[in-house]
């Protein structure tokens, strides 16, 4: 079953999020799924990734339904409930760890610094190089 988000209402501190369910069958089936905006804001939900996440939820129930007999409802809803939003918060500072963790071991190792003999220029000192002549002797 394929969904395409239609809109969304705000009812009461909930979002309502409104999605067109097409089967193999092209029927067009209505779903809702209501989400909490009190319990996203607590879990560090952002209110961009609530209709993704809502699809994510249709998808699941669609996967499951597939193996047994569909009966025929119009209009079905659902709700984005705590258990899910505690779950999706483990999973989002479970990648940003991750994704922390890969960053720090991607970097390029500093190369050691190396004293130079004196008059010679090294990139890697403190100090920055006198030049040899003064400036205007060159000519």
């Amino acid at each position: 079953m394929q969904f395409t988000l239609t809109g969304f209402t705000q009812d009461s501190g909930c979002r309502v999020f409104a999605y067109d369910g097409v089967g193999e069958d092209r029927i067009r089936i209505k779903y809702t799924v209501s989400a909490d905006l009190a319990l996203s804001r607590k879990y560090g939900i952002r209110l961009q990734e609530l209709p993704l996440m809502c699809l994510e939820i249709l998808e699941r129930s669609s996967a499951m339904e597939i193996g047994g007999a569909e009966p025929v409802v119009t209009l079905r809803t659902m709700a984005f409930t705590e258990a899910a939003m505690i779950r999706y918060a483990d999973e989002i500072v479970a990648a940003r760890d991750a994704a922390a963790l890969k960053r720090s071991s991607n970097r390029r190792p500093q190369p050691a610094k190396e004293a130079a003999a004196p008059g010679e220029f090294n990139p890697y000192s403190e100090a920055v190089p006198a030049p040899s002549k003064p400036y205007g002797q060159s000519w």
